[in-house]
């Protein structure tokens, strides 16, 4: 399915305030049924039919990339998360940081790892 530009959300919107049915909104722009509903309905609730702001702050890593995180920190079980941290690079080149890193950590049970 196509998504909608804001350009043509706006005329959407216009279509339906000049009484079109939400069939024909749907043929001329080669859309879901349900995509036209919940575009009308963020309209009325918003007054705008752009899209809702995100929550919260993206996130340095991707889900491919915070398994590649997990795997070359058991890799090397002296490493600390501050060293591999520093060795790693996010999303865009950003860097990582050792508290990203333990987060990532968390449910692995690697954190306070200590070799015997």
């Amino acid at each position: 399915m196509p998504r909608l530009s804001p350009d043509q959300r706006q005329q959407a919107i216009g279509r339906l305030d000049a009484r079109q049915s939400v069939q024909q909104v749907v043929r001329a722009f080669g859309v879901n049924v349900t995509t036209v509903y919940r575009l009308l309905q963020r309209f009325h609730a918003n007054n705008s039919p752009g899209d809702l702001p995100g929550r919260g702050r993206p996130q340095v890593t991707t889900a491919r990339e915070d398994r590649h995180l997990v795997h070359q920190h058991q890799r090397d079980a002296f490493e600390t998360a501050a060293n591999t941290a520093r060795n790693t690079f996010g999303v865009h080149g950003q860097p990582v940081s050792a508290r990203t890193l333990r987060r990532r950590l968390g449910g692995q049970n690697l954190v306070n790892r200590h070799p015997a």
